[in-house]
């Protein structure tokens, strides 16, 4: 009969001793899908980065166009190109090929630095995740000992 009620004891020390390794399990799987959507947060950063340098060079093209059409026209119509009303035009058009350039290349690096930020807001949740299990785990092996020490 008194072995029986060692029995009991044994399995709950033995428990408390997988439950450690489940918890740390557990919080090496959480950090690992923090890690996941770091990645991901960061590979979005970059797509949406390259959607702006696009915007960019597009709008930098379109500028180059506009230009050209206003030499040609000014050309065609006998003005110089350089001076009065299609300089001015000119002038605009840069004006606004320039910003809309320079505005897609701020989103550029924004998109980047967002995606860092929310990157190291995914690490720091992994890492407190799995610290948080860590801790868990030293709870439930310290039950453990106490259960051990109590059978002794």
């Amino acid at each position: 009969m008194e072995a029986m009620a060692v029995i009991g004891p044994v399995i709950s020390v033995g428990s408390k001793i997988a439950q450690a390794g489940g918890q740390r399990d557990v919080g090496r799987a959480q950090q690992a899908s923090y890690e996941q959507q770091a990645q991901q947060a960061e590979l979005k950063g970059r797509s949406e980065a390259i959607a702006y340098k696009q915007q960019g060079s597009e709008a930098l093209q379109r500028l180059n166009e506009t230009l050209a059409a206003i030499v040609a026209r000014a050309g065609a119509g006998g003005v110089d190109p350089t001076s009065g009303s299609a300089q001015t035009v000119a002038m605009y058009a840069m004006s606004q090929g320039a910003t809309e350039a320079a505005i897609a290349e701020d989103n550029q690096a924004l998109a980047l630095g967002e995606a860092t930020q929310q990157a190291g807001i995914y690490r720091s949740a992994g890492r407190t995740a799995q610290l948080s299990a860590n801790v868990s785990a030293a709870a439930s092996l310290g039950e453990a000992a106490y259960m051990a020490g109590k059978l002794a």
